[in-house]
């Protein structure tokens, strides 16, 4: 099993507008893998909203790569994946948690988001935090920490679209900030930046695993 941390990403839009946002981010141009997305629950309370999806997704484009004679992980090419969010009005907080729920005797991938406002001391209103988490587990033999370090990468890399469809979305329902426009771009072209070079953060990992 290997489980990995994302570094903090801070969208330059409010804690409300991204939870907005995050409830309407599909379908978008960056998420073509997306298949399907429907609502199976929602219970809604004075200070919170819980909400339980099915979504259907195309397998990895990095396991398809691979000889199907190796692993029976080749011939995955749809994934459905139930995401439950929770959001919090009072602790201001949308925690969301998503687990494959096919395939289970071949892998688990499960993941965790936080979304908060930012902690940035500068511009606390206009920002907010987005922390990930994700565990995945392989049963495939000996190739299993293989296939976890790749769909780790496959898992790394996909954060770099998820970031584009988000400000997408937003863009869309809040248009592009007027207050300080420059510097929002800025902060838009410094974040998608960042969640591409997370491939490259594993590509390092690789290397340092062969010596």
């Amino acid at each position: 099993m290997k489980l990995w941390d994302s570094p903090c990403t801070s969208f330059p839009y409010s804690f409300d507008e991204v939870v907005s946002a995050f409830w309407d981010r599909y379908p978008n141009s960056h998420a073509k893998h997306i298949l399907s997305e429907d609502v199976l629950e929602r219970q809604i309370t004075d200070n919170t909203i819980v909400t339980k999806k099915l979504i259907i997704k195309q397998g990895s484009s990095i396991l398809k790569r691979v000889p199907r004679w190796i692993s029976r992980m080749t011939d995955i090419r749809v994934v459905p994946v139930i995401e439950e969010s929770v959001y919090d009005r009072v602790s201001k907080k949308l925690v969301t948690y998503t687990r494959n729920v096919s395939h289970l005797s071949l892998f688990e991938l499960h993941e965790r988001c936080v979304y908060k406002p930012s902690e940035d001391q500068h511009h606390p209103a206009l920002l907010t935090d987005v922390l990930r988490s994700v565990t995945v587990s392989i049963d495939c033999g000996r190739m299993s920490s293989v296939y976890e370090q790749v769909l780790l990468m496959g898992f790394k890399k996909s954060i770099n679209n998820t970031t584009k469809g988000m400000f997408e979305k937003l863009e869309e329902k809040f248009g592009v900030k007027h207050l300080a426009n420059e510097k929002m771009k800025l902060i838009k072209e410094k974040i998608i930046k960042s969640s591409s070079n997370l491939v490259t953060h594993v590509k390092c990992e690789e290397e340092n695993d062969k010596h």
